[in-house]
């Protein structure tokens, strides 16, 4: 039995032997055209899918078309955005590589890298537009973290904007109000007078002959900003990555809220209001009133005003005012919102302040654009006087103190104060010694601190409650007029007198004595005379390095230096 099962096996086994290998060398017929349909079957769906889009994006309204029209163009921006992300970060890689950071090679090569950056950032930019823009203009403002080249370069996108066609104003006029702009005004200028990151504006007559500036936001921004938002963290991962020193995706992150506020052009109306209600007891300053009739949260229409901008000396000077009292009422206005209200404008770019004449005589300072503000807490806001006042009077104690409720260790103060003050904290520990007209080591090393020590920087902003950021915004920008207008007078001495002014002020009533009173007045005159000698300590020295550079004994980078004294 055993013997005939054994040869049953064998036989079939013999008989299977062939079928085995012919199935491995040569699939069956079927198979092979199953395989060749395959492509075709993939090709009919993708057909199938293209031609169902279609046909739901042409039955769609003009809403879910533009949603996906941003959605597509979205994934172009990423990949534009990636494609340049990767070719700063590879050229500075392949620049760099090999060379010691503290070299003379790495020092002549890393500038042009930064060039070849700044030139690339501002292409992508421009091309992306919209956020894009608007993240490159937030950051060629904070000069004391980012090289020369990248300020210098990112300067161009503070005039850069969106192109539009006219048709996207009915459309979004029919959106938000349910007319057409011709309905709404008796005369509209299509043409735009100004145009910016978000929006644009245009001359138009009321049907009550009011002249009125009308503000337009592109019509597919809101769309555009989830995607965006999430292409530019994705984009500084990538970069923080690859350059551990350059982590400023925390920023956007701190930034989100603020910036989807100036995307509402309500909100923006009522920042617009409580701006004039904090500056009336000035009679220099003007803010524009609101046309609430013809305001959305995409559309913004107030008071048209004629002036120059804050940085046009010529247009100045041909309306025969002084750029002195230019510069000195704008650098007052923003050290009144900084030490004072706490309710600080976050983008007075030359562009949003105007100048025209006053009623009264001299200069008048109108403020537009008023999306984007930062509210301090009166902590903050007490801390940041008081931090100005220790640096004046060199009370170490009290600038440990205050900087360590900042979340600042001691060994950051010095750096921050050279932020904060454009004044090294050493020079005024020596302002009553024997050598105030000489530059000290101190004044150098502080200015190399605040320009080349990148991560030191951004370590000490991102310790800092995130509404500094906004105020080192603020005081860039006018530190930038002051120094356009020529420096006819002295930022620091204004801002300093408003800050030792905003320490005496208390939201307590009760507190607000006869002694506190007296004591703040003799703090303010003691103040004074602190503040004209180092009038007398800037002077001599701007002097010396002139005659230095005279003599040849200096070299012409110390143009710099003198520049950032007269700042």
């Amino acid at each position: 039995m055993w013997l005939a099962l054994r040869s049953l096996r064998r036989r079939t086994l013999r008989n299977a032997a062939p079928w085995r290998f012919t199935f491995t060398t040569q699939a069956p017929r079927e198979v092979r055209r199953k395989r060749r349909r395959w492509p075709w079957v993939m090709l009919g769906g993708v057909a199938a899918l293209g031609a169902v889009g279609g046909v739901q994006y042409w039955k769609a309204d003009f809403v879910q078309r533009r949603k996906v029209r941003a959605g597509f163009e979205g994934i172009a921006r990423f990949i534009r955005s990636v494609r340049v992300g990767l070719t700063i970060s590879l050229d500075y890689w392949w620049t760099l590589r090999g060379l010691e950071e503290e070299s003379p090679e790495y020092a002549a090569a890393i500038q042009p890298c930064h060039q070849r950056s700044a030139d690339r950032l501002v292409a992508g930019a421009t091309r992306n537009g919209g956020l894009y823009i608007k993240l490159g203009q937030g950051l060629g403002s904070f000069n004391q973290a980012l090289p020369r080249q990248y300020i210098d370069t990112l300067k161009v996108l503070q005039d850069m904007a969106l192109t539009r066609e006219y048709k996207e104003l009915d459309i979004l006029f029919l959106e938000d109000f349910g007319k057409t702009v011709d309905a709404l005004f008796k005369r509209f200028n299509c043409v735009p007078v100004a145009a910016a990151s978000l929006a644009q504006v245009f001359r138009a007559t009321t049907h009550q002959e009011q002249e009125v500036a009308v503000k337009v936001q592109y019509i597919d921004l809101r769309h555009r900003y989830e995607g965006d938002i999430l292409t530019l963290k994705l984009l500084l991962k990538m970069v923080a990555y690859m350059h551990p020193k350059f982590t400023l995706s925390w920023i956007l992150d701190e930034m989100k809220d603020t910036l989807a506020e100036e995307l509402d052009f309500e909100h923006e109306g009522h920042n617009l209001e409580q701006c004039a209600r904090d500056l009336r007891y000035f009679p220099f300053v003007y803010v524009p009133k609101v046309n609430w009739e013809l305001t959305t949260k995409r559309v913004l229409t107030a008071e048209w005003i004629d002036g120059c901008k804050a940085t046009d000396k010529q247009g100045i000077e041909r309306r025969g005012l002084a750029v002195a009292d230019v510069s000195k009422k704008i650098i007052t206005v923003f050290s009144h919102q900084i030490f004072h209200s706490g309710f600080v404008h976050a983008d007075p770019h030359p562009g949003n302040v105007l100048i025209r004449q006053s009623p009264l005589g001299g200069a008048e300072v109108v403020l537009l654009d008023h999306g984007l503000y930062n509210s301090l807490t009166e902590n903050l806001r007490q801390s940041l006087c008081k931090i100005w006042k220790s640096i004046i009077f060199h009370d170490i104690p009290v600038l440990e103190k205050e900087c360590a409720g900042l979340g600042l260790s001691k060994e950051e103060c010095s750096l921050f104060a050279v932020m904060l003050t454009s004044r090294s904290l050493e020079s005024h520990s020596k302002l009553f010694g024997r050598s105030t007209s000489q530059v000290t080591p101190e004044d150098w090393a502080a200015f190399e601190d605040a320009i080349t020590h990148f991560d030191d920087v951004v370590h000490i902003l991102r310790v800092l409650p995130i509404s500094m950021l906004l105020v080192f915004r603020n005081i860039n920008i006018v530190r930038s007029i002051n120094r356009e207008l020529g420096t006819p007078v002295n930022r620091f001495n204004i801002m300093a007198r408003s800050a030792i002014e905003g320490a005496g002020i208390s939201t307590d009533p009760h507190s607000w004595t006869w002694r506190a009173r007296l004591s703040s007045w003799l703090e303010a005159k003691a103040f004074d005379c602190r503040l004209h000698l180092w009038s007398l300590h800037t002077w001599c020295t701007v002097k010396y390095i002139q005659v230095l550079r005279l003599m040849g004994w200096l070299p012409e980078e110390a143009q710099v230096l003198e520049e950032f004294m007269l700042a």
